[in-house]
């Protein structure tokens, strides 16, 4: 395949676009986040200049507040890989020579707007009890920010009414996602969205890699890292001069064969169920330790034009199936892994993308009872009880309307399309 013509525009606040690609040796980015257990950072791009100051002015453009927008093309498409705003410039001369005139030497560093977030103070008028997704637009609005609620969520879970003093926009937004299993995240195209807990619901593999299209042989781990077979989990309005009441529950098992791993947490949600779901959720995800994969560099030149276009349109909460690794020991010879993010480099004649992944069954939603496939039966499920089906692997599209995934909605489907035309898989 042929690598992607990589651009590089800077934007002022006021005024036209300018294209400084040809002053860029190199572009490394960050997207998303590291782990399951976080929220995402604030996407961040690095960009190294150099040039001639005897024959290249400085562009009056590239400044602190401008807006940086890196795109590939391929194909004739064009693929936003970074947008965002400078927040530091740092310049310096490398002299070469009397006779020769210096060169300049800069960085630029800019981040997504998750960044000016965190420096937005809110909080004046108190909040209700609201669903998740409602409290977190209030929260954006109050910022300045109008979530489309046709890409983001509307929640899941109540959340207590809260009155809270002048705190950051960020803050607040991402502790309701964390209380509430969603996240507060930016697209690649610096869109913030909220996505909840049943965002993944239904997700299908976007693309399919072979163990031969990384760089290098993926790595799995196996470590108690993450492991949770205790819970304590507050909820609810503490009462005056007490506490907040908890859902405390354990999984024996887990803790004979392992020892105990605990987790306590006191959370927005106002209801005892929702609680208790998490907590049933997080006992029945993380009783016992599971093989991780958390980094998967892939190489671009080895993939097809066809197979480059759908990694590159791939964001946070894709998923991708990974095929192809040996058998060695216990580990997967195959897995479904959700993209977390990313980092990513660019230079004139590379492209480097090193995926951050996580396994299906980490964050998936837990089955519903018409997930489950209608071949099956009790006599082949073995001695599994339902309680302890917290996944079941990316789920098979039986032409149902269930099947299909979670980010298709009513306004996004043409407008000519019926029950009757609905395309069958």
């Amino acid at each position: 395949m042929s690598l992607g013509v990589h651009t590089v525009t800077v934007t002022p606040r006021s005024g036209a676009a300018v294209d400084i690609t040809c002053l860029v040796d190199s572009v490394s980015m960050q997207h998303g986040r590291q782990d399951t257990d976080s929220q995402p950072a604030a996407s961040s791009c690095t960009l190294d200049i150099s040039f001639d100051s005897g024959e290249t002015p400085v562009p009056g453009a590239l400044d602190v507040g401008a807006s940086i927008t890196v795109t590939t093309e391929l194909a004739g498409h064009t693929y936003t890989r970074f947008h965002g705003a400078i927040s530091d410039i740092s310049q310096g001369w490398v002299e070469a020579g009397p006779d020769t005139p210096d060169a300049v030497v800069a960085q630029v560093i800019a981040t997504g707007p998750l960044a000016s977030l965190g420096r937005r103070v809110v909080g004046d008028v108190p909040w209700p009890q609201q669903l998740d997704g409602a409290r977190v637009a209030a929260i954006m609005a109050a910022a300045g920010v109008t979530l489309d609620p046709a890409y983001s969520d509307p929640g899941t879970v109540q959340v207590i009414p809260t009155d809270v003093d002048s705190q950051p926009a960020l803050d607040l937004a991402q502790g309701v996602g964390s209380d509430s299993g969603g996240m507060l995240w930016e697209t690649v195209a610096g869109e913030i969205r909220y996505a909840d807990a049943e965002h993944r619901r239904g997700t299908a593999p976007a693309l399919e890699l072979d163990a031969c299209d990384g760089l290098v042989t993926p790595t799995w781990r196996r470590t108690t890292e993450g492991t949770v077979n205790a819970v304590s989990i507050g909820y609810g309005v503490a009462p005056e001069g007490g506490e907040a009441p908890r859902y405390v529950a354990q999984r024996d098992d887990s803790i004979t064969k392992w020892g105990e791993y605990g987790l306590s947490s006191t959370t927005q949600l106002a209801a005892a169920a929702d609680a208790q779901a998490l907590g049933s959720l997080l006992l029945t995800q993380n009783h016992d330790p599971v093989w991780v994969m958390s980094a998967l560099p892939v190489d671009i030149k080895s993939l097809s034009d066809a197979d480059t276009a759908t990694l590159l349109e791939l964001d946070i909460h894709g998923l991708i199936s990974l095929t192809g690794m040996p058998a060695v020991g216990g580990v997967p010879t195959s897995a479904a892994l959700w993209v977390e993010g990313w980092t990513e480099s660019l230079t004139w004649a590379t492209h480097d993308l090193e995926l951050v992944v996580s396994g299906y069954c980490r964050t998936s939603p837990p089955p519903r009872w018409n997930d489950v496939n209608p071949a099956s039966t009790w006599d082949s499920m073995g001695t599994q009880t339902w309680d302890d089906v917290s996944c079941l692997g990316p789920l098979v599209n039986l032409g149902r309307w269930d099947d299909t995934p979670a980010s298709t909605r009513w306004n996004l489907v043409p407008a000519g399309i019926t029950w009757d035309t609905w395309p069958t898989p």
